[in-house]
């Protein structure tokens, strides 16, 4: 008899997802970790100084919140004391002189969004009008396994109750946040707004798809504030470790694995570093991106040609360049005096400056003024730092895996391990611009450049945090292959979960919980 029905290979968050709802079925489960801790993107640490805790990469839990797995486990984490907190000042964008501030109170947003153009106002009600009718009907898709029965079942209804929403729908997943935002704004700042939050993942202005996620990450915090986990994002990685443990699965950690064992076309196991076979009779479970997986755990004899050339050609987005800070007092911003209690603050966020930082990213060139996402977590959660003290993270997006030049023409490293120094100072030059005690109260800084973040977890290659490009190509029904979006793959048995498959980056847990269900038959 085999080790164990299933095998996940990586405890990112989708990974663990996976494992517990099959460990709660019954199944003998396995997790195989290479790092010494669980979580992948979702965790947390003290990089700085001692008592100082940053989350690692993912902040904002909102998606998860609001997904059916947490609704499913709220429960497991209330017991295990996990707490999500919601600010009610979401987020900023700050152009200039001027500031718009995103609170859950519409009153107190509309007063700055008047303050910019009054005639925004106007478009800022439509726009979220729009998502409260919009909502029900769309986020549902992302915790539907594309294509599917349920897919058509869901697209029925929306068509049956007013065909023009469908038609809509499936226009807004296609158009440009540009295009999506002029529809509703007309000052630069506020159609800023959705280019930030479109660029989170790799859309630029121009770049067809990118109104879907702009759109309902820029309404979801406004209409339901953004949330983050008390002590840090990593505690939902560890509650969901000790819940699979607490269902008889098995989780282990610094044990990588060098190969998924592939006999007559069927997975059957995996052999780690240290030469250890485990076999599993029903799934191994990939929760690893697409040139991991098929370039390097399974042998090409193990794979169809055609297949194994189509993953070859995925494609990674730009990477992400990322500065955590260990600040001695409150930060002081110095167009608005509340600034430093939100959540997020996106600088540079121009439809412009997103643009010409994408295309020098593209270039291999270090951007002049790339898009900073500034997060403050200290207001909502003071226990992420001693009394009094606070801690910053700024995330740039994007910049280049690979350095080939300088876009301001004044960096000459052309390697991650000497630029990251000059480029972090070009990136705190600029934040003192808007932060006038930025410098005096910095007391510690770690710098993650694409280099050193691809290192820390193979699976954001040249820095890319979400695991490949969500441009429509790779999108949808075609993430991450047309054809193979269903978590299959052409080796029987084995599965891939994570960003690199639908419904892509962030914290949703969406893949992990579709194949469970899927192989429960329960979807």
């Amino acid at each position: 008899m085999a080790d164990y029905d299933a095998i996940i290979i990586g405890a990112g968050h989708n990974g663990l997802v996976c494992a517990l709802y099959l460990a709660r079925a019954g199944w003998r489960v396995l997790v195989l970790e290479r790092a010494s801790e669980v979580g992948g993107g979702v965790r947390s640490g003290e990089l700085t100084l001692p008592g100082f805790l940053h989350d690692r990469y993912a902040t904002n839990l909102s998606l998860f919140a609001n997904s059916p797995i947490y609704r499913e486990l709220q429960g497991d984490f209330d017991a295990a004391d996990v707490r999500l907190l919601r600010s009610d000042r979401s987020y900023a964008s700050v152009h200039g002189d001027r500031a718009i501030r995103v609170y859950t109170d519409p009153e107190r947003t509309l007063s700055d969004v008047e303050a910019i153009q009054p005639a925004d106002a106007i478009g800022w009600n439509e726009l979220a009008d729009l998502y409260r009718r919009f909502a029900p009907k769309l986020l549902p898709f992302f915790y539907t396994e594309l294509p599917s029965r349920a897919m058509w079942r869901q697209t029925a209804s929306i068509i049956s109750e007013r065909w023009l929403d469908a038609y809509q729908l499936l226009k807004l997943t296609r158009q440009t946040s540009v295009d999506f935002a002029s529809r509703f704004f007309q000052s630069r700042e506020m159609r800023g707004i959705i280019a930030s939050w479109a660029y989170h993942l790799d859309f630029a202005p121009q770049v067809p798809g990118g109104a879907v996620f702009g759109f309902v990450a820029a309404m979801s915090a406004y209409c339901k504030g953004m949330l983050i986990c008390e002590g840090g994002a990593g505690r939902i990685s560890q509650a969901l470790r000790k819940m699979i443990e607490g269902a008889g699965g098995r989780v282990i950690t610094g044990t990588e694995v060098m190969r998924v064992l592939v006999r007559g076309g069927n997975a059957i196991g995996v052999r780690t570093r240290s030469g250890e076979e485990i076999a599993a009779s029903r799934a191994i479970i990939a929760n690893v991106t697409l040139r991991n997986l098929f370039g390097r755990l399974l042998l090409p004899d193990d794979i169809d040609g055609r297949y194994l050339r189509r993953t070859q050609r995925y494609r990674y987005g730009p990477g992400t360049f990322i500065i955590h800070l260990a600040l001695d007092t409150m930060p002081v911003w110095q167009i608005k005096d509340d600034l430093g209690a939100f959540n997020y603050v996106h600088l540079n966020g121009s439809s412009e400056e997103i643009e010409q930082t994408y295309q020098a990213s593209l270039r291999g060139l270090l951007p002049a003024r790339p898009l900073l996402v500034v997060s403050q977590t200290t207001p909502i959660d003071p226990s992420r730092a001693p009394p009094g003290k606070h801690v910053m993270r700024v995330h740039v997006r994007t910049v280049p895996g690979r350095i080939e030049g300088d876009a301001a023409g004044i960096i000459s490293a052309r390697n991650w391990s000497e630029a990251k120094g000059p480029f972090a100072e070009r990136i705190l030059d600029l934040l003192q611009k808007k932060v006038v005690n930025l410098r005096a109260c910095v007391i510690a800084q770690t710098i993650e450049s694409p280099q050193d973040i691809e290192t820390e977890n193979p699976n954001f290659i040249g820095g890319d945090c979400v695991s490949g490009s969500h441009h429509l190509s790779q999108n949808f029904v075609c993430r991450p292959l047309l054809g193979w979006s269903n978590y299959r793959t052409p080796v029987r048995d084995l599965y891939m979960i994570g960003a690199s498959t639908w419904p892509g980056g962030g914290v949703n847990a969406g893949s992990g919980y579709l194949l469970a269900k899927k192989l429960l038959g329960v979807c």
